[in-house]
């Protein structure tokens, strides 16, 4: 009888972005996704001529030590399913192969977990590539579980040990620079660089963001997939999990592409940067200049959502998601370019999980759209947080003041459904705000000073908005041109420019401006008949 393992890494973020250094992150991102996984495309697998011999390769160790007596059920997203013939076969392979993985990567934790089909009790015959893939799974995390309660080791014992007993690290110069750019680049770079071809200059530098007009800010865009954990239950057979993991893997790089083709096309600009440092499956990680930032991510989201609903992906779709669309959230975090990076990876991925948050929130009909689709961003001034929740903020018990719209939907057909903003309704507040900039009917200065007044409670608001009646006025008809007849029942947005719900126990009041406000400096102008909206999303 088969005997399978599992092959996992854990603390992977740990790994990727222990150095400082953007290169470094990349080059650990690609070790991490040859050990665990089958490299089989041409862009994934380095040039001949480049030496492997410092790279362990899962596909390459299997087929070097155990030829045919082998098989990969399931390979993606950092992990890897194998069968082998026998138990004494699989047994070798896990002393073996993690032997020269630690060995070689003494910081990377790795995790090989067994089943023995002739061992295990399997219930339905049917089921039973489920059960095998979940009893794999629930070892692998008992044995991360174990490890995680131990003390923290300095060394394992295997690799070069300095003076003091720590293990020596290797420092980047004494690795190939030659050898490892060439592999960030085949590995991460080259399938964006032939999809894309002169619409972005991709880069492994966060130096090329520096601009000299001082401008340099870089959005860090954190996706991930929702439910997807969820989706991955449902399958019942190693075979329509490749099926249906290739179908993932092909949605979301063909919406990360269309959606920057789509969004190079209107906006004005002479180049634009892109440095891709994580997609695998579900998992998006990108940087690109600030101020391009938001609208890209909102329409990486809104792609993912209508390729999963093309006719080519329904057919392996349909099955596990029934009639409808696959949906993600995503979270921005802009800052400039020399923050620490894996700091901003960490904040744009907990802006994502907080978009996430309001998958729970929204009450939808179940013959209505999903609503699923939810993008979050936040300024990073510094290291130290500060500010006020973006939740809400009490001022007293009659009186609730919201003061961002912010998580937003991308999925939703109205502007404003059930107090929650649509993407596409911040999106025509700030071209409407640009708008009224160039006709000079809106000053710099009038929204610089607005800003100024926003948390100061809503009497500071309003007065500021009664002092300066003329550039008020103006900006309050661009307000209610796009929301004025946009606000579901029981709201109603005031000549203050804030939405008010009032039920006779609470008085809500949200402000409808900040977050526009605060974007609008990391928004760039489009080009004129160009509506900066992406492609819609219809039942």
């Amino acid at each position: 009888m088969a005997v399978y393992a599992y092959i996992d890494v854990s603390q992977k973020q740990e790994y990727i972005y222990r150095n400082s250094r953007l290169r470094d992150n990349l080059y650990h991102s690609f070790i991490i996704k040859a050990v665990t996984e089958e490299l089989t495309e041409k862009n994934e697998l380095p040039d001949k001529e480049i030496e492997l011999s410092d790279i362990i390769s899962l596909g390459k160790y299997l087929n070097d030590c155990f030829c045919s007596h082998y098989t990969f059920e399931y390979s993606g997203g950092g992990n890897s399913i194998i069968r082998f013939e026998t138990y004494e076969i699989a047994e070798k392979f896990v002393k073996g192969y993690s032997f020269i993985v630690l060995k070689a990567y003494p910081d990377l934790e790795l995790y090989i977990s067994l089943v023995d089909e002739e061992k295990e009790i399997i219930a339905n015959q049917y089921d039973k590539d489920r059960q095998i893939k979940n009893l794999l799974i629930k070892r692998a995390d008992a044995m991360k579980d174990k490890r995680r309660s131990r003390f923290k080791r300095w060394s394992y014992g295997i690799e070069a040990i300095k003076e003091n007993g720590q293990p020596k690290q290797i420092k980047t110069a004494d690795r190939k620079e030659d050898t490892e750019e060439q592999m960030i680049r085949n590995y991460l770079f080259k399938k964006f660089e032939d999809a894309l071809e002169d619409t972005v200059t991709v880069t492994a530098e966060l130096q090329n963001y520096k601009k000299e007009d001082g401008k340099s800010y870089i959005g860090v865009i954190s996706i991930d997939g929702n439910k997807m954990g969820d989706m991955i239950n449902k399958i019942a057979s190693f075979e329509v999990l490749r099926n249906f993991s290739e179908a993932i893997e092909k949605i979301y790089f063909g919406a990360i592409v269309e959606a920057l083709q789509e969004y190079r096309k209107k906006v004005e600009a002479k180049d634009m940067l892109l440095t891709p440092v994580l997609q695998a499956g579900d998992d998006i990680c990108l940087i690109v200049e600030a101020e391009h930032a938001i609208e890209i991510a909102a329409g990486i989201l809104g792609k993912i959502a209508i390729k999963s609903r093309e006719d080519c992906n329904q057919i392996i779709l349909r099955k596990i998601i029934g009639s409808g669309y696959l949906t993600a959230c995503g979270g921005v975090a802009l800052a400039r370019y020399s923050y620490p990076f894996f700091e901003l990876v960490k904040i744009a991925e907990r802006l994502c999980h907080r978009a996430k948050e309001n998958i729970y929130l929204v009450k939808t009909p179940q013959e209505e759209m999903q609503r699923n689709c939810f993008l979050h961003w936040e300024l990073v001034q510094s290291q130290v947080t500060t500010g006020i929740s973006y939740e809400s903020y009490v001022k007293d018990r009659n009186i609730k003041e919201r003061f961002h719209i912010k998580p937003l939907c991308i999925d939703q057909t109205g502007l404003v459904e059930d107090g929650f903003f649509s993407y596409e309704a911040f999106n025509r507040l700030v071209r409407a705000i640009q708008a009224a900039q160039t006709e000079k009917k809106i000053s710099s200065s009038f929204l610089e000073n607005l800003k100024k007044q926003m948390y100061g409670g809503i009497e500071s608001y309003r007065l500021f908005l009664n002092t300066n009646k003329q550039e008020s006025n103006n900006l309050e008809n661009s307000v209610e041109d796009i929301l004025g007849n946009n606000v579901d029942e029981h709201r109603t947005v005031d000549q203050y420019m804030t939405l008010i719900k009032d039920d006779g126990k609470e008085k809500r009041i949200t402000y409808i401006l900040n977050d526009v406000l605060e974007a609008l400096p990391f928004m760039a102008k489009i080009k004129e008949g160009s509506d900066g909206a992406g492609e819609k999303l219809s039942n």
